[in-house]
């Protein structure tokens, strides 16, 4: 079995953390069985910089049994998951910069699915796309495919699913010819990887620090790319991007870097699996995102500063937009770095979703990681940490412990 294991417990990273087009070159494309982990780790995860990795899913059960001559294979989706409740959004409906959403069951979207095909994608119809279904969660026994190891270390995922919480970033996606997805970055300033069981899809990606010039002049994200870009007068930078095209084939995976703006189109009838993920590569950045956010919130209710629950409201508000607030953010890498303290204490493997293990060298950056977030989490003025405070210390000293014992 492969160890999720790093060469060293102080990977190099780059001294960028942007990964603008200068400063990453061309972008690679690989082979899974050529990649080795430790190396996939430094060069894309630390350097933050996508790729498409070729020949992924040839042994997943759901590429055998959803797909039938390069189709969906609706017969047999319906029969064994047509009675679930999925996520849909109507690509020709805009509802501020997304899609409309709606949900219906899986065997009417199916049903709608065939008639979108046997009559040419009409422009009469709606162009549905079923987004975000958290199949795994509902579907715990039914294990489909298998976490790339390249993908595996995952603290989101790692926490949700062992802590039995109602949540996970762990999707299913299917979408007929045309439908698509209007730019965004991915949530929790996250990682993402997407791979294709069948279909095509269009990924045109453009980097963090391309930001200002997909703005337009009132400071706002377009809603597509294809047709907001016409109006030069209102995106006057526009023709300053440098994008970044990727065509997905059958049995590729996309890994979409933090903060990375992308926008995505379906080229034939497509399925999916998505996860969204962090990790000690880009948990400064979600810690960061999370403080932006915070601001944000408390910018929105200035005017009731005055109110005593005002801390309580702006926490609330935090998680309705980002998540998560605070508090969670603790709760979920106080679990991190507590299963990880505990195994590299004991010299053993820490076993992940995926069912892969993670080696000590793994184990320790992580814990080096965490430990510059609570740094800071320990003098941030944000009242409802105040109660963590002495579990933050009782951790900072336990992986300084761990860490001088290595070195």
């Amino acid at each position: 079995m492969k160890i999720l294991e790093l060469r060293d417990s102080r990977p190099m990273d780059s001294s960028s953390e942007s990964g603008s087009e200068d400063e990453l070159g061309p972008i690679n494309e690989l082979n899974v069985k050529d990649v080795d982990y430790a190396e996939f780790y430094v060069n894309y995860l630390l350097n933050n910089r996508p790729c498409l990795i070729k020949s992924v899913s040839k042994d997943w059960p759901a590429q055998k049994k959803w797909v039938k001559h390069g189709k969906p294979d609706f017969e047999y989706i319906e029969q064994n998951y047509g009675t679930s409740e999925v996520p849909i959004v109507d690509c020709n409906r805009r509802y501020f910069n997304v899609h409309a959403r709606t949900s219906m069951k899986l065997s009417e979207y199916l049903e709608y699915w065939v008639k979108y095909i046997e009559e040419d994608y009409p422009d009469e119809l709606p162009c549905l796309y079923m987004k975000d279904w958290h199949f795994p969660h509902e579907f715990p026994l039914d294990v489909v495919y298998r976490v790339p190891y390249i993908f595996a270390s995952d603290w989101i995922n790692e926490y949700l699913i062992n802590c039995k919480k109602d949540d996970d970033y762990r999707f299913v996606y299917f979408g007929p010819k045309g439908s698509w997805t209007p730019i965004h970055m991915d949530v929790f300033s996250s990682f993402s990887w997407s791979v294709n069981l069948c279909g095509k899809k269009k990924w045109v990606f453009f980097p963090p620090d391309q930001d200002m010039f997909l703005r337009d002049k009132f400071g706002k994200l377009p809603y597509n790319i294809l047709e907001d870009f016409k109006d030069t007068m209102k995106y006057p930078h526009s023709s300053n991007l440098i994008p970044i095209v990727f065509i997905q084939e059958v049995g590729d995976a996309i890994f979409v870097p933090s903060g990375w703006y992308h926008q995505v189109w379906n080229l034939d009838d497509t399925i999916s699996i998505n996860h969204n993920w962090v990790n000690a590569c880009n948990i400064y950045g979600m810690w960061t995102s999370l403080n932006e956010m915070f601001s944000k919130a408390q910018a929105e209710i200035a005017d009731c500063r005055n109110m005593g629950d005002w801390d309580a409201r702006a926490q609330l508000m935090l998680k309705l937009c980002f998540g998560m607030d605070h508090c969670d953010f603790a709760d979920f890498l106080f679990y991190i770095t507590e299963v990880r303290l505990q195994h590299v204490s004991k010299g053993s493997f820490l076993s992940v979703p995926g069912d892969w293990l993670m080696g000590g060298n793994q184990m320790i950056f992580d814990l080096s990681r965490i430990r510059q977030v609570f740094d800071e989490m320990c003098v941030i003025d944000i009242p409802c940490l105040e109660q963590h405070r002495p579990r933050l210390l009782e951790f900072i000293n336990e992986i300084e412990s761990v860490c001088d014992s290595i070195n």
